[in-house]
């Protein structure tokens, strides 16, 4: 996201300025622009924050001129967001971005950079910032941004799996129906495979069994059920660490226990001390002749 406010007519060849030469340049870009002059002020306010701390002076820069063109506030505050952004200063600028008196610009980068920034900082060899992981969910809640390309959205889906899977299953419902399926198959994902969730920072808080235990709690419609089933059992979640327990453990916690009976390639097995084949051998006995009957078949 790194120079959003000055990449509309400065371009990224000359920003940041090197010298001098190049900082003129990118001043007379910007005032030669064909777009509104607020946004030329805009832009130069960006620029005067990076050149404030060199200068030793009492006024800073970038204050000095808003105040002397009458930059209003609203543009004031979101140029400071995206420069606190820019410069991986997460708190800072959600809490400039969240603010109630700016229009919503650019608002699905923004949520990517709040995404992926903590990476950056890892990549960086800065330390990561533990209150910084509340503050794309804090971004979201206010500013409602569209998540209108699939990067985006998936990118902020498995950020909530990996903190609530029963939230993040309610906000799926809040997205457009054709997006579902591929929500709730990320869903489980991001809950199932291994190579989702064995390096998640929060693994520890928020550890796989207890995803586990809310995905097979959820309330799926009966159509997501058979979608969820299908994928489980013929798709690509086949694959994943406990797809065929998981199947079974919904079945029975549905009461579709003739199904659950049906399951193959389960003697033997035993998952966190629990013997599959015992368990079924079990139900089988509970339901005695209803066995074969058509009220739980499911």
């Amino acid at each position: 996201m790194a120079g959003t406010a000055n990449d509309e007519c400065a371009g990224k060849k000359i920003y940041p300025p090197k010298n001098a030469q190049q900082l003129q340049e990118l001043h007379t870009r910007i005032v030669s622009a064909n777009t509104t002059l607020h946004n030329k002020h805009c832009l130069i306010f960006y620029l005067l924050k990076d050149l404030s701390p060199l200068q030793h002076s009492d006024t800073e820069l970038s204050e000095a001129f808003a105040r002397d063109v009458h930059l209003e506030k609203r543009f004031e505050t979101f140029i400071k967001g995206l420069w606190a952004l820019d410069r991986m200063e997460f708190a800072t600028a959600v809490g400039h971005l969240t603010d109630p008196s700016i229009i919503p610009t650019f608002p699905d980068e923004i949520m990517h950079t709040l995404l992926k920034g903590r990476d950056r900082l890892h990549g960086m060899g800065m330390q990561k910032r533990g209150e910084d992981d509340i503050l794309p969910l804090a971004y979201y809640n206010c500013v409602k941004p569209p998540l209108e390309k699939d990067k985006i959205r998936d990118e902020f889906a498995q950020y909530l799996a990996g903190r609530n899977v029963t939230e993040t299953y309610w906000w799926i419902h809040t997205r457009p129906e054709y997006e579902h399926k591929a929500l709730l198959e990320l869903l489980i994902e991001q809950t199932l495979e291994r190579n989702a969730w064995s390096n998640s920072p929060d693994d520890d808080d928020y550890p796989r069994s207890e995803k586990a235990v809310e995905l097979v709690s959820l309330p799926f419609t009966e159509a997501e059920e058979e979608h969820i089933e299908r994928f489980l059992t013929e798709g690509k979640g086949r694959t994943y660490q406990g797809a065929q327990d998981t199947v079974l453990i919904r079945r029975i916690a549905t009461g579709r226990l003739t199904r659950a009976l049906g399951e193959t390639n389960l003697r033997g097995r035993r998952i966190t001390g629990l013997n599959w084949e015992t368990l079924k051998d079990g139900v089988k006995k509970g339901l005695g002749p209803r066995t074969d009957g058509e009220a739980l078949s499911g």
